[in-house]
């Protein structure tokens, strides 16, 4: 089934269901198609619907996929470290063509964002106006620079099982 989804249905997958998030993109697509498919009786335009809703018994449905799809990974001898390998030599080849755009754009961003929080600290915003909106500004630029962070530096694996280890924790009753 071939699915055209929209950013933010991408994104609640990746988020409800990493591996088959993962493997969309991927030489993997075409069977994670066919189990998102399943969801919804293979209407692409239900699938969607249906994500972007966020009703507790589709991403239920969802997780319940995400299950599946591994299991038929490991039935076929794909591992899911393979598909992540995959995804990260996709980054490095990207890296290998012309990384000056995201070079500008990065300095541009890290740039504007310490001069104006420099000049946030030396008073040269006056006003409680020009206060509101100079803070509004850097609370949102402040939650960009971590994205340019790991871009470059890249996002560990072990905070990957950290985040994964949290999810499946159980709060202590104290």
């Amino acid at each position: 089934m071939k699915i055209n989804l929209s950013d933010k249905a991408k994104n609640v997958i990746k988020v409800v269901a990493p591996t088959l998030g993962a493997a969309l993109g991927g030489p993997l697509g075409g069977l994670a198609g066919q189990i998102l498919g399943g969801l919804v009786g293979g209407d692409a335009a239900k699938l969607e619907d249906a994500l972007l809703t966020q009703k507790p018994e589709t991403l239920l449905a969802l997780r319940q996929a995400e299950q599946s799809f591994t299991l038929k990974l490991e039935e076929l001898g794909v591992e899911r470290e393979r598909i992540s390998m995959a995804d990260r030599a996709s980054a490095r080849d990207m890296a290998k063509v012309n990384m000056t755009p995201q070079m500008v754009i990065s300095a541009t961003f890290l740039g504007g964002y310490f001069l104006i929080l420099l000049a946030r600290m030396s008073g040269v915003f006056d006003g409680e106006q020009d206060d509101k909106v100079v803070d509004n500004l850097l609370t949102a630029l402040t939650y960009g620079v971590p994205l340019i962070l790991a871009f470059w530096f890249g996002s560990t694996a072990g905070s990957a099982s950290k985040t994964a280890m949290l999810y499946q924790s159980k709060p202590s009753d104290s």
